[in-house]
């Protein structure tokens, strides 16, 4: 809302960009790994749906951007704003999962594709990056 906005001030109108990000998870066998995203070579990663549980757990997008920005924060215009804090954020193009059958029955894997021209508002999102489970090949 405009209320949201308004309470939300960026530090001296300054973003950051990033050219890479590091993700760091734990792997089937309990060992910990980490991954790196990097909007030019390796832009692929997962993070968990919030869907229901009998959809595909998980969604995948494309990472454009990496960037952080300082930002302060005032909850009612008398308020004093809190001292900054940083904020990291991610530019991402969603994929999608390919309507045509998949699965043992239909002999292939389940495909993604980005979504169309006609469903722009899905396509494109911001990600807080503490939410990817890990980067993925696609």
């Amino acid at each position: 809302s405009d209320e949201d906005c308004d309470s939300v001030l960026i530090t001296d109108n300054k973003i950051f960009e990033h050219s890479i990000l590091r993700v760091n998870y734990t792997t089937y066998d309990l060992q910990r790994e980490q991954d790196t995203i990097n909007p030019r070579t390796r832009a692929d990663v997962m993070v968990l749906s919030h869907e229901d549980e009998h959809t595909h757990p998980y969604l995948y997008a494309r990472v454009i951007q990496i960037f952080h920005v300082n930002v302060e924060y005032r909850e009612h215009p008398a308020a004093l704003r809190t001292p900054p804090s940083r904020l990291d954020v991610l530019i991402v193009r969603w994929f999608r999962r390919d309507s045509s059958p998949a699965g043992w029955a239909a002999k292939h894997l389940q495909r993604l594709e980005f979504f169309d021209h006609e469903s722009l508002p899905d396509a494109f999102g911001f990600l807080d990056p503490d939410s990817i489970v890990c980067g993925v090949h696609l």
